[in-house]
């Protein structure tokens, strides 16, 4: 019997965005809120241009450094609403990495930002 719930039949939100809690450094938090303020008029499309842009930088072989689960740090928690496909995408990367989802999915949403 297989434990846990497949990515199949998470639930979805009304734009059919998987949502996805991390943690991150508030430091990082921060400057990612300050980045999309700037430069996108809705957290989710900075969501989804810098997932994207993490995705095809690891596609095309370029050396990405993962972002670590914020220990001994103040750290915020934040909910990350990711299209399914950009999501599985990043399952696929994990698991060929050998890292947690959600080390892959801070490391997507943080990449514009530490780019």
């Amino acid at each position: 019997m297989k434990l846990g719930i497949s990515m199949g039949a998470r639930s979805r939100n009304s734009q059919g965005r998987i949502s996805n809690l991390i943690r991150l450094a508030e430091a990082d938090a921060d400057a990612l809120k300050e980045y999309a303020r700037k430069n996108f008029s809705k957290m989710y499309e900075y969501y989804d241009a810098s997932t994207q842009a993490y995705i095809d930088a690891v596609e095309s072989g370029q050396s990405v450094t993962i972002v670590p689960t914020p220990f001994h740090v103040n750290y915020r928690a934040l909910t990350v609403y990711l299209l399914p496909e950009l999501r599985d995408k990043l399952q696929e990367i994990s698991k060929a990495h050998g890292t947690h989802i959600g080390r892959e999915i801070a490391t997507a949403v943080t990449f514009l930002v530490r780019n």
